[in-house]
């Protein structure tokens, strides 16, 4: 990999990690009246029912998980020991990925139909912008959840982004 490629990467993971905190965040202090009724505007069923606070935690750990490794690599080079930490640090990722994933399941014929209107504003994750639902499916849920999955899977991966950090010391 380049080392362009490297940096680029590093920044769309810590990017990412940062908008899953600030989501996180603001799932939290949002209040969960308001949550349910946007669910159930969007129609939003998730495949496993699990309780909402599993959503939050998902979104804080992920996010700061994919922060730190996008700033710091190598954290994925120490995940990729095999003791009982890194072991339940990985578990933990990987759950949390399923959970992130979960409502989205079931919204994909949503999405390829076309009845899902992304200009819209995401209220409860905090992106109050036109398009943020557009980030918060796809950038917080889909690519978030498939990184926190990869991350606890095989974070052999994300260590090779450790190397421009090296190169850039010397």
């Amino acid at each position: 990999m380049k080392n362009i490629t490297r940096i680029v990467l590093r920044t769309l993971i810590s990017i990412t990690g940062l908008l899953l905190i600030y989501s996180g965040f603001s799932l939290i202090f949002s209040s969960s009246m308001e949550i349910k009724e946007m669910m159930m505007i969007a129609k939003v069923k998730p495949l496993i029912p699990l309780p909402f606070v599993f959503m939050e935690l998902a979104f804080l750990y992920n996010g700061i998980l994919e922060f730190l490794i996008g700033l710091y690599p190598f954290i994925a080079e120490y995940l990729k020991k095999k003791n009982v930490i890194t072991i339940i640090l990985r578990l933990l990722s990987i759950f949390f990925a399923i959970v992130m994933i979960n409502p989205m399941i079931l919204e994909i014929h949503f999405i390829v139909v076309g009845k899902v209107n992304f200009m819209a504003l995401a209220t409860a994750p905090g992106l109050f912008f036109p398009g943020g639902l557009f980030v918060h499916v796809f950038i917080e849920h889909w690519f978030g959840g498939i990184l926190g999955f990869s991350i606890g899977v095989y974070p052999k991966v994300f260590s090779s982004l450790s190397k421009v950090v090296r190169k850039l010391k010397t």
